[in-house]
């Protein structure tokens, strides 16, 4: 177990699900990885939900807003980056032809924060610390371990993210597999299929570290999700699958290779 306090600028901080059925995505999830949960109130009637494992914050989710409904969005997980600035990092982005979904603003004295579709239109948020610097915990099963980018467009979503997150780009091959891995100096932060799940639209996606990834598919089979990539294994490096929740959120779980 790894306990969070910063991250820095580049870094993956945080992720929250935008659902269409609160209760059941808070069944689906709690039954699945074993997390607590914690209501806070946001806005005049709704509810932030914040997911923790042994007291220490995870990740979110909440009910889907309804300008989310009229973009007919789909319910998702919406991962968010560390910045030092998210209003400048919002003139980078948009510099770089990438679109403000929901423009900058402060969640109380928590943080400051937007929401962004890249070129390639995947959607991420921003996020400015202050009093909430992210995921309090990491590298045990139920907290989130990478993220990946399905797009048709790599290239295009390669020169965005350089641009305006700061990542590098490194071409690596997993057992004659390719793929893109986006790197904050020499450490791998997250990666990108040169290949799209043509099923999936643009976006990105989160996965959770589990302790059997064969069991997580089967549990989530049980509990009513769908899979979309059973347990598929990486020599030397983990086992993961990819699976839509009973609302239609898209995530992943993975196994390390201890």
């Amino acid at each position: 177990m790894t306990a969070i306090k910063k991250y820095l600028p580049g870094e993956f901080c945080w992720t929250d699900l935008g659902t269409t059925n609160v209760a059941a995505a808070k069944k689906f999830y709690k039954s699945l990885f074993g997390w607590t949960s914690t209501d806070f109130p946001m806005g005049v009637d709704s509810k932030y939900t914040i997911f923790q494992i042994k007291g220490k914050d995870v990740c979110a989710l909440y009910p889907m807003m309804d300008e989310q409904k009229k973009m007919k969005a789909p319910p998702a997980w919406i991962p968010f980056v560390n910045v030092k600035s998210v209003d400048g990092t919002i003139k980078k982005a948009k510099a770089a032809g990438g679109k403000t979904i929901s423009p900058p603003m402060d969640v109380g004295d928590m943080g400051r924060m937007a929401v962004v579709q890249d070129p390639t239109h995947a959607m991420f948020s921003l996020w400015q610390a202050h009093k909430h610097p992210g995921a309090q915990i990491k590298n045990v099963p139920g907290t989130v371990c990478w993220q990946d980018l399905n797009t048709p467009k790599p290239a295009a979503a390669a020169k965005f993210y350089t641009k305006v997150v700061g990542w590098k780009v490194a071409d690596q091959d997993f057992s004659g597999n390719a793929y893109h891995l986006f790197k904050i100096g020499k450490v791998s932060e997250c990666g990108m299929w040169p290949e799209p799940m043509k099923k999936l639209p643009p976006s990105w996606i989160t996965y959770w570290q589990v302790a059997d990834c064969a069991k997580s598919v089967a549990k989530v089979k049980k509990l009513g999700g769908k899979v979309l990539m059973g347990t598929t294994v990486v020599p030397e490096m983990c086992s993961f699958a990819i699976f839509k929740d009973p609302q239609g959120a898209v995530f992943g779980v993975l196994e390390p290779e201890m």
